[in-house]
C-alpha cells in the first residue's frame, strides 16, 4: 500500500515526464503526417 508522500513522489515523476512522451508523440504523428503528404 501506498503511502500520501509515496503517491505524490510517484505524481511528480510521471508529471515530469508527461510532456516529454507528448512531445515525441506530436513530432511521430507530425513525420508520419508529412510522409504521408509526400507519398501522395
Amino acid at each position: 500500500m501506498l503511502t500520501r508522500d509515496d503517491m505524490i513522489r510517484e505524481y511528480r515523476a510521471r508529471g515530469a515526464t508527461f510532456p516529454a512522451l507528448l512531445l515525441v508523440y506530436i513530432v511521430i504523428l507530425g513525420t508520419m503526417g508529412a510522409t504521408a503528404m509526400a507519398i501522395v
